[in-house]
């Protein structure tokens, strides 16, 4: 099962070379994908419609895999395929080799080099041609469904040529079989030069006639190991120990094929060589978590280099992920991997904050854009109001930038440009929403002042026109609406002239004697000791509304005496229909609340 780390790092991998792959594309023309199967397998695809040069990517990625030493010293399987399609059209496979700065006694001749291909080609047929026969383990070898890539154990069996299986051929074979003869001749003579002197080196060779002191010493080692590993607490102990097996393996790779022990120190120097090679990655982890502890004691906000020390624990944390279970460091190795994880956590929660703050950033710088333009397009106040709203969310989010963050500066200096505009944009709305209200108000005015036309009491009226005249005028020339106001200023305008005009006439004929007896018949009637009504008369209505005094009045004594208040009320009713009737003009009632409570129209005079 893949590690955690290992994930990561292919994942990691995967993102370097899609961005190599953008000198020779868009972004999102390539996607790549990177698994492990007994090699690195990279594989490249790109949307059918566009025509890409195979050997120009191959060139690239090869060229981005040797610069990287991880990927050294090892063979590289390369495909493409068409975006949606399971198999793919071109593979290659690279064999990298290490960067060596060589003299000229150390450089190979240009005979060798030219036995030696650093890369061998394998191009599928294209989709529009005959297609590759196809089995279940290719369908989920290259499974477009559900990912980039998906790598199973077996590979595709039908094909003659199985490049998860095939090797660059051995130029060394054909090498041995031209030289076969003449080193054949050769072993014959040495051979004979040699007979006389072979008996006593056979004779002086270790583990031959003597008790085996190296396999003793082996197996000695072997039972104490354990306790041994326990022992280690230190990378000096790791070091002392492993210098131990290395002299122990060398000394029983010294026994000759031909001692009788030389089978039981194979199997001796084999289980001691896996000792070895599970201290080697213990004592890698333990130096590169070292150099990543060093790196992480430092504060720093600088996202790169949280970066750096992040890729640092994954490289300290794989080899302590490849520990064996039933190795006898398995204890100590998990204690090492605890430790490791919590420094990668704390390294990738440091950067995942640092790089939520300069997306903040990013975000306000995009909302920032919607705000201008809806500012600039704004035609209403409602447009303007959600400007502002925009502009004022942008402002906020850079303040919350702190100063600990590297984003803080980029912050700041977007503030000085945002928070100027938003001040002005506040003025010009609140100047639109001022306007709006007056607008509203005179309107509601206007309306006050044509009811009390329709009730032919122009002298209110009068009022309330002049009233919204006076509203209507405090709109600026600057606002969007003073163009919509100005038709309304000139209606109203005419319709206080008109007002004006029918209250001075009603003034100037004053009166008449019948208006003056109905005015004082409805002061006697509504006087009391509680004032028991107010009264307007026009040429109309005599209109009578009961005050709320009244009404509290009527209501404290109608529990006691109920019938008394009832007699009250009916000569109030029928005081008001002598009136009306002596006025020849109708009555109107209303309670303490405007509800129309009573109606009398006056009979008519003969």
């Amino acid at each position: 099962m893949k590690s955690a780390a290992q994930q990561e790092d292919l994942d990691f991998l995967s993102s370097i070379l899609e961005e190599s792959l953008l000198e020779i594309g868009q972004r999102n023309t390539f996607e790549v994908k990177c698994a492990v199967k007994d090699q690195l397998m990279v594989l490249i695809q790109h949307p059918k419609t566009i025509t890409v040069d195979t050997e120009h990517v191959f060139a690239v990625v090869a060229k981005t895999l040797q610069s990287d030493t991880a990927y050294q010293t090892q063979e590289v399987q390369m495909f493409v395929r068409h975006t949606g399609i399971k198999l793919p059209y071109a593979q290659k496979t690279l064999y990298i080799v290490p960067n060596i700065s060589m003299n000229s006694e150390q450089a190979l001749n240009s005979s060798d080099l030219s036995d030696y291909d650093v890369f061998s080609d394998f191009v599928l047929p294209e989709l529009n041609q005959e297609p590759l026969p196809q089995s279940s383990s290719s369908e989920g070898m290259f499974d477009s469904s559900a990912s980039l890539l998906t790598i199973n154990a077996s590979v595709v069996e039908e094909e003659k040529f199985d490049p998860f299986e095939s090797a660059p051929p051995n130029s060394q074979t054909k090498k041995s079989q031209r030289n076969f003869k003449p080193l054949l001749i050769g072993a014959c003579v040495l051979a004979v030069a040699t007979i006389f002197g072979a008996s006593g080196y056979f004779l002086m060779s270790p583990c031959i006639l003597s008790t085996c002191k190296e396999l003793q010493t082996a197996k000695q080692l072997q039972n104490s190991f354990l306790q041994l590993a326990n022992n280690v607490k230190t990378e000096e102990d790791l070091s002392k120990l492993q210098q131990q097996l290395d002299v122990t393996i060398a000394s029983l790779q010294r026994i000759p094929g031909w001692s009788p022990n030389h089978q039981n120190a194979v199997q001796a120097a084999t289980a001691l060589s896996s000792e070895s090679q599970q201290i080697k990655l213990l004592t890698q982890a333990l130096q590169l978590g070292a150099t990543a502890l060093r790196s992480s004691q430092s504060l720093t906000n600088d996202i790169n280099e949280l970066q750096a020390r992040s890729k640092l624990w994954r490289q300290a944390i794989a080899p302590l992920e490849a520990i064996r279970t039933d190795s006898k460091f398995y204890g100590f190795a998990q204690s090492k991997l605890s430790l490791f994880r919590s420094g990668l956590q704390s390294v990738n929660v440091q950067a995942l904050a640092q790089s939520r703050w300069q997306k903040k950033v990013n975000d306000a710088q995009a909302a920032a854009k919607v705000a201008r333009e809806r500012e600039t397009t704004a035609k209403s106040l409602p447009d303007l109001q959600r400007a502002l709203s925009t502009w004022q969310i942008v402002v906020n989010a850079l303040i919350a930038v702190p100063q600990t963050s590297p984003a803080y500066a980029e912050a700041r200096t977007l503030l000085n440009d945002y928070q100027p505009r938003l001040l002005t944009l506040r003025d010009r709305v609140s100047k639109q929403e001022q306007a709006a209200t007056s607008l509203a108000q005179a309107v509601a005015t206007a309306k006050q002042a044509e009811q009390y036309e329709q009730q032919n009491q122009w002298q209110a009226a009068t009022v309330r026109w002049q009233q919204a005249i006076n509203t209507i005028k405090q709109i600026p020339p600057e606002s969007p609406l003073y163009n919509q106001a100005q038709p309304l200023l000139q209606a109203y305008a005419v319709a206080f002239e008109q007002a004006q005009t029918k209250s001075q006439t009603m003034m100037v004929t004053g009166a008449t004697a019948s208006t003056t007896s109905t005015r004082a018949d409805l002061e006697k009637t509504c006087k009391g000791s509680v004032q028991i009504c107010n009264f307007t008369v026009d040429e109309r209505f005599i209109t009578v509304r009961i005050t709320p005094e009244y009404e509290k009045t009527l209501e404290s004594n109608a529990p006691q005496n109920v019938k008394s208040v009832q007699q009250h009320l009916e000569a109030l009713q029928k005081a008001l229909e002598v009136i009306g009737d002596n006025a020849n003009t109708a009555v109107l009632v209303f309670d303490a609340q405007g509800q129309q409570i009573f109606t009398h129209i006056p009979r008519q005079q003969s």
